[in-house]
C-alpha cells in the first residue's frame, strides 16, 4: 500500500519529478566569446549571475579588425553553477541561461555573442563533456 501511495505522489508530481529527485542542473562556463562583424567598435558589458547573484562583470571594447574584433574570456567563473550570462551591446541585451544548454552529461558550456553586420545581435552556445 505504501508503495502505491509513493507511486501516486510521483505520478501526480510528473512535472517536477519524484520527491528528492528534482535537482537543478549546474553548468560550467568554459569561455565567453565576443565577435564584432560591424564597421564600428562597440563596448559590450558582460555579466554572469549564479542563482541570481552577480559573480562576474566586465566591460570590453570590441574592435573592428582581426583580433580586436574577437575577444575570448576563458574560464570567467570557477566551478559549476546555475549561470545566466548577459551581454549588453548596442542598446540590447542578449541572455543565455546555461543550464538550458546542458545536453546529458555535457555540462561544459561555451557562449558566443555576436554583433552582426546586418545590425542584429545574436548568441550561440555549445555544450561538451570536458571543460
Amino acid at each position: 500500500m505504501r508503495r502505491r501511495a509513493f507511486l501516486s505522489v510521483c505520478t501526480a508530481a510528473a512535472i517536477g519529478g519524484c520527491p528528492g529527485r528534482n535537482q537543478q542542473q549546474e553548468s560550467r562556463i568554459v569561455w565567453v566569446w565576443l565577435v564584432n562583424d560591424r564597421d564600428d567598435p562597440y563596448e559590450v558589458d558582460v555579466t554572469i549571475e549564479d542563482a541570481g547573484e552577480t559573480v562576474f562583470s566586465r566591460t570590453y571594447t570590441v574592435g573592428t579588425e582581426g583580433n580586436a574584433a574577437n575577444f575570448q574570456e576563458d574560464g570567467p567563473v570557477d566551478g559549476p553553477g546555475q549561470y545566466v550570462v548577459r551581454a549588453k551591446m548596442d542598446g540590447s541585451v542578449e541572455e543565455v541561461d546555461t543550464t538550458e544548454h546542458i545536453d546529458g552529461d555535457e555540462n561544459c558550456i561555451d557562449v558566443r555573442f555576436s554583433l552582426l553586420n546586418n545590425g542584429m545581435e545574436e548568441h550561440w552556445t555549445r555544450s561538451m563533456q570536458e571543460c
